[in-house]
């Protein structure tokens, strides 16, 4: 009954309506983030590269996402979402993970600082005008992979879409229509990889001549 009412309240979006409240097949128009695959678990060869963490408290919940790379592809697993839930009580989940760099909405500056002194890991993400619509392009550059058991976060991938204005009926350029508590902390953290994506890729076409020092990637 909830999930019936909760498609029910998105019937105006007719592009989302005609597959998800109709049973027409494929994928609705408008959506921004497509081909995304589902996966049982996660390979023995990942490696863990990131978390990425929305704080969030009620009614938004915090949600935290751990980012594997594998195979030339990322692997996104939902470790954490929950309202209510403080910075002490963040800082002692993250304390209970696999070590990595945690890369945090830096918009709360002060959860930071707090969680740090947990002794976690944990920067801001990094932002500046149209920082979400980069990040969104970025991520749509990607290939990306999510575990079956992240159900919430699958679950927000399916319904993010485009905002569109209804007078105009044209897209709303850097807006977004759906929950995207997981999908923004997927952002935060596979965005700050790029950088180092990019290093790695530009050192590799360096020509290494056998007399001079090299260098490597960090």
């Amino acid at each position: 009954d909830a999930e019936r009412a909760e498609i029910e309240t998105r019937r105006n979006n007719t592009r989302w309506w005609r597959v998800y409240g109709e049973g027409e097949f494929g994928e609705a128009e408008g959506r921004i983030y497509t081909g995304w695959q589902e996966i049982d678990e996660i390979p023995h060869e990942a490696r863990l590269e990131r978390y990425g963490l929305d704080f969030g408290y009620d009614p938004d919940p915090a949600a935290i996402t751990a980012i594997y790379y594998y195979n030339g592809g990322y692997i996104l697993d939902e470790v954490f979402y929950q309202r209510r839930i403080d910075n002490p009580g963040l800082a002692g989940f993250l304390k209970n993970l696999p070590p990595a760099l945690v890369v945090a909405d830096s918009a709360e500056p002060k959860s930071i600082d707090e969680i740090r002194l947990f002794g976690i890991n944990i920067v801001g993400a990094q932002k500046g005008q149209d920082s979400k619509r980069y990040g969104i392009k970025t991520l749509q550059a990607l290939r990306i992979s999510v575990t079956k058991r992240s159900v919430n976060l699958l679950k927000e991938y399916r319904n993010y879409y485009q905002l569109i204005d209804r007078r105009t009926n044209n897209p709303v350029m850097g807006e977004t229509d759906g929950k995207d508590d997981l999908l923004d902390s997927a952002r935060y953290g596979l965005c700050s990889l790029v950088p180092v994506i990019k290093r790695k890729e530009i050192l590799a076409h360096i020509p290494r001549f056998p007399n001079l020092p090299q260098f490597n990637p960090i």
